[in-house]
Parts: structure tokens; C-alpha cells; sequence
């Protein structure tokens, strides 16, 4: 029984060191092996130099395994998500990738934020034996309190792979949800997301085929 609970601790410290991980994906069974001449990178946000940073590292990654990207930044004069798209100008936009060659657009974003206790509050709770239920009561009571808890925030996002396939209504390719647990800074966290993405598309053979 030690034994075990020593390897679910150790399991959960490994877990740790990386602060992103995939979470749910969904990957359209008719499109196996999906890869493309040339890729639309975008990042969605407000913040104009974090979408740069993000859409320069995932460019990056994406060409040292030879996929052909482009920086939505560098593509359009103005940011991909600025105003409000409407479906035709979402049509001309289609248009104009597919005639300077691209065949696949990459979106990332955030989509929520949660926060969730500690590991080490976790084990202290998990370790600490009650003999009643007042002792447990009494011991779990100040979280409800004006004790000030111990947790960390969690970024829920989400990147889509759209086919931009003539004849057809963008097609979803693949969709996966990626949290990213207590982010240390802004370069950090966007090289341990890119990596995760990286590696979740090569293993599903997605632009990255070997």
C-alpha cells in the first residue's frame, strides 16, 4: 500500500514539471493523416505582443519538423482578430488563403480560467488521519473561511486544425483542449504549450507525419 501511494506521489510531482497538458480532443476519423502544403498560424487574443510571441514560437516548431507556416500577423495588415468576422468576409478570406496555397489554418485561445488546491495541500489532506467526523470538520473548515487557501490557476484553451478544402465548408480536422497549470511567465509557458501541441499533432499524424 505504501508502495503504491509513494508511485501516485511521484506520478503527480512528474506531472509538475510541465505546465500543460492535454486534456480532450476530438480528430475527424475521415481525415487520417492530415497533412498540408502550407499552414495559417493563429493566436486569438486582445493582447497584440502575446499573439506574436505565441504565433513565432508555434511557427518555429511547426518548420523544424517541415511543415510550411505563416504568422497570421505577418499575413493580414491588421490583426486576423480584430472586429468581428462575417461569414462573407469569412468566404474571401477562405478565397485569398487558398489562392497564395494554403490548405490548413491553426486557431489557439483561451477559453477560461479555473483555480484548483496544490499538490503539497493535497497530500497534507490525503496523509492526515481523523478519528471523527468533527476532527475532519473542524480541520477543513477554515477553506470556507477567512483562511486564505492554497491553490494555483489553470487556463482551460483550445486549438482547432481546419481543412481549407475547395468545395468544402472549412472542415474541422482536430480539436484539442490544452490546460495550462500555474504558468510561470508568458516565454516559458508558451514554449512548454507549443511542445504539448507539437507533440499531440505528430502523434496523431496531423501535419506532422513521419
Amino acid at each position: 500500500m505504501q508502495k503504491l501511494f509513494a508511485i501516485a506521489i511521484f506520478t503527480l510531482l512528474l506531472s509538475g514539471c510541465s505546465s500543460s497538458k492535454l486534456v480532450d480532443e476530438y480528430i475527424n476519423t475521415e481525415s487520417p493523416n492530415f497533412q498540408a502544403n502550407k499552414v495559417l498560424v493563429v493566436g486569438l487574443t486582445p493582447d497584440g505582443e502575446l499573439q506574436r510571441q505565441f504565433e513565432y514560437s508555434l511557427l518555429q516548431a511547426l518548420e523544424a519538423e517541415g511543415v510550411i507556416a505563416v504568422k497570421s500577423v505577418d499575413y493580414f495588415e491588421s490583426t486576423f482578430n480584430e472586429n468581428i468576422q462575417t461569414e462573407e468576409n469569412l468566404k474571401n478570406i477562405e478565397k485569398e488563403l487558398l489562392d497564395a496555397g494554403f490548405d490548413a489554418v491553426l486557431f489557439s485561445k483561451v477559453t477560461g480560467q479555473e483555480n484548483k488546491v496544490t499538490i503539497r495541500q493535497s497530500y497534507r489532506n490525503l496523509t492526515k488521519s481523523f478519528e471523527s467526523f468533527s476532527d475532519y470538520y473542524n480541520e477543513n473548515r477554515p477553506v470556507y473561511g477567512n483562511q486564505q487557501t492554497e491553490d494555483y490557476p489553470v487556463y482551460n484553451t483550445e486549438t482547432s486544425l481546419y481543412c481549407l478544402c475547395p468545395g468544402e465548408e472549412r472542415d474541422l480536422i482536430w480539436r484539442g483542449k490544452i490546460d495550462i497549470v500555474d504558468p510561470p511567465g508568458a516565454a516559458s509557458t508558451i514554449r512548454d504549450y507549443v511542445k504539448t501541441l507539437v507533440q499531440t499533432l505528430e502523434k496523431n499524424n496531423l501535419l506532422i507525419v513521419k
